[in-house]
């Protein structure tokens, strides 16, 4: 029942959208999105206020009456523009007939061209979905934070102020809990719905990225073959089927920036307020949105540029209220509690010190080792990533790697040696786990990105162009200078591609302009084998074996469970085992410790942390029947289980496990 209310709340929202955006597909979509994200958010708000955040029958009821509030709010207040009624599956149907259409016209090259394209895309989702209930989550920031900190939320029916073992528990935004769990919870606590708004974000940013190039009136063959450049990206193919955070950030930001972009065309107010909606409920979502914020200055400064005879001080006055209305969405996720308990909206010292601006140093030393960071991150983005899982294929890579190297000697740059700015030392020889766990753009930055800068920079281009490319600079310089190095932050460039593919089609306009489509079929057949590459032997959700690393097939959940982490399969495997699934469990653990699978496959577990971030060992709970505890925590006794860990792996493990232990209390 609960799931019929849950599709029944999507089914909702994108009626709503259809009333405000029912002349335009993709927007429709987009909106559908927005006013489903802004509910969920605005009703996890609610309930954790009244302590009933965990409550089926108040997430089936809420969060339709506050979309529905939402859109009166935009129909009664903002006024929408005038709308060409026409239902959705009338869309549907003529956008599948004009595809079609088009199809039948195109010559032999183009029609292959486009046929690898969808049945890479349809292999690509059918990946997907199989992934979604085949695989339980498994990212390493889930098992220690952001997962698990969501049933210590259902604990305590509340997502209100929480110490938990793993600093991101209590100090990271909160409104991604509630986007998380809505699905979880309405599924009957699923846990491989966890991973539902991944995948959503996923195919929004496609939608987001086509709808922007449309506004911006780039030709339909070019920004569909641009677009469909994120189906194939390495790493929002890796994110879609995890629980990790980025990707849904990227969407937002799309979906924001496709917003600003109509309002340049049509200057009604009411994409001036969703725009900011959108930029405020990403806000809400991460921190890292302060990267996107230089770059959105910029294209707002050129909205305002080509629309200065238009845009009015009506105009001014609703982008100034619509600031301040949407601090109401973003503030409380967690900014507000982090600056009363730590004194920082980002959370404690040991937090900001170790990932933030505040490790440079002084301006200078910022200056010096941020710049140097820039060119990190960019020789990170010179890699075959996905192909790279291909033997012969890193080979050849490690030679590229060894000219670069040769480079940062002649010149001495030491960007290998010099580690004052970074958290993981940086190495032109990426590591394994860097380029498998979190590869970047791979084939399409080398084959698509790198030529359309070019073609920028060497011949006169609309003026659009500069600005997103400006934009994308910004962000980029934002990662590189505001934390210290560190090559799992790959993963923010996904915000980056979106102010990046604009640029990407400069590289399809001669080909499609002179209806030559035979070096744009093999490029894409590149990309579209390194998409596949990604798919099939990412380490943790593996399809087929790479350096020696297991496959998927035949483990349990707890292997699954545990597969970045295999020296502590065996001890987490006999914890399940000796502890019941009604049991209240003392955890006296450290940061790095998975705690996920500690609350058992039916989640019934109680899990109480004795050893919060920051404030020492404290006494066991009199009501804790368990205590599981790392040797490094507590010292063990001799009546005291030793589960352990195997130290026999020695490949693949960036953090050994501990030497855990379990004690009966009663």
């Amino acid at each position: 029942m609960l799931f019929i209310v849950f599709l029944s709340f999507i089914l909702f929202n994108f009626r709503i959208a259809s009333k405000i955006s029912n002349k335009n597909f993709d927007e429709i979509l987009l909106t559908g999105f927005t006013f489903q994200s802004l509910s969920i958010i605005c009703s996890g708000y609610l309930l954790s206020a009244i302590k009933l955040w965990d409550n089926a029958y108040c997430w089936s009821i809420l969060p339709f009456f506050v979309s529905y509030t939402c859109y009166l709010f935009f129909r009664n207040v903002i006024h929408l523009p005038e709308q060409i009624h026409s239902s959705s599956f009338k869309l549907i149907g003529s956008s599948i007939q004009q595809l079609h259409e088009i199809y039948k016209q195109q010559r032999k090259t183009e029609k292959t061209l486009f046929a690898f394209i969808f049945f890479g895309a349809a292999i690509i989702t059918i990946s997907q979905l199989f992934l979604l209930f085949y695989l339980p989550p498994n990212e390493w920031d889930s098992m220690t934070g952001h997962l698990n900190r969501i049933l210590y939320f259902v604990q305590n029916h509340s997502t209100a102020h929480f110490v938990g073992t793993n600093w991101n528990i209590d100090t990271y935004p909160k409104s991604f809990s509630s986007i998380q769990f809505y699905p979880f919870l309405m599924s009957g606590f699923n846990e491989h719905f966890f991973k539902l708004p991944n995948l959503s974000a996923f195919w929004i940013l496609f939608v987001g990225s086509y709808a922007a190039l449309k506004q911006l009136q780039i030709p339909f063959k070019v920004r569909l073959l641009s677009a469909s450049l994120l189906i194939f990206t390495p790493i929002l193919l890796i994110q879609s089927t995890t629980t990790d955070t980025d990707i849904v950030l990227g969407a937002y930001l799309v979906c924001g920036l496709y917003y600003l972009i109509r309002f340049t065309k049509t200057k009604e107010v009411y994409y001036i307020y969703i725009s900011n909606l959108m930029f405020a409920i990403a806000m809400s979502h991460k921190i890292t949105f302060v990267f996107a914020l230089p770059s959105l200055a910029v294209l707002i400064s050129y909205a305002c540029l080509i629309n200065k005879e238009h845009i009015n001080l009506k105009h001014l006055k609703h982008a100034i209220l619509s600031s301040i209305l949407f601090l109401f969405v973003s503030m409380p996720t967690g900014y507000i509690a982090n600056i009363i308990h730590y004194g920082h909206p980002i959370g404690p010292n040991t937090a900001t010190k170790h990932q933030s601006i505040e490790r440079a140093g002084n301006f200078s030393n910022l200056v010096l080792h941020g710049s140097k960071n820039v060119a990190r991150y960019f020789f990170d983005l010179i890699n075959f990533d996905g192909l790279r899982n291909i033997q012969w294929v890193e080979n050849y890579q490690e030679v590229v790697n060894q000219q670069f190297r040769n480079l940062d000697s002649f010149f001495n740059w030491g960007l290998e040696t010099s580690t004052a700015f970074t958290i993981v030392p940086f190495s032109y020889t990426r590591k394994f786990e860097f380029y498998n766990g979190t590869p970047i753009y791979g084939s399409i930055f080398l084959l698509i990105i790198i030529p359309a800068i070019i073609i920028l920079l060497v011949k006169k281009r609309p003026t659009f162009y500069y600005f997103f490319f400006l934009a994308f600079l910004l962000h980029f310089g934002a990662l590189a200078y505001t934390a210290a190095y560190d090559p799992w932050k790959g993963r923010y460039m996904i915000s980056s591609l979106v102010f990046l593919l604009p640029i990407s089609s400069l590289f399809f306009k001669p080909f499609v302009a002179k209806n030559k489509y035979s070096l744009v079929l093999v490029v894409y057949l590149i990309i579209i084998a390194s998409a596949f590459s990604t798919i099939l032997f990412h380490s943790r959700s593996a399809f087929v074996s790479t350096h020696h690393l297991p496959t998927i097939w035949g483990k349990s959940r707890m292997e699954l469970l545990t597969v970045s982490r295999p020296d502590i399969t065996n001890a987490y495997t006999r914890f399940d085992e000796i502890v019941p699934q009604d049991a209240t469990v003392a955890l006296a653990t450290i940061n790095d410790d998975y705690e996920y699978p500690l609350w058992g496959n039916r989640f019934t577990r109680t899990l109480i942390p004795i050893n919060p971030f920051e404030q020492g060992l404290q006494p066991i709970p009199k009501e804790a029947t368990y205590l599981f505890f790392s040797k490094s925590v507590i010292k063990p006794v001799s009546t005291d289980i030793r589960l352990g860990t195997d130290t026999t792996i020695k490949e693949h493990i960036i953090v050994r496990g501990e030497d855990y232990y379990l004690r009966k209390l009663k």
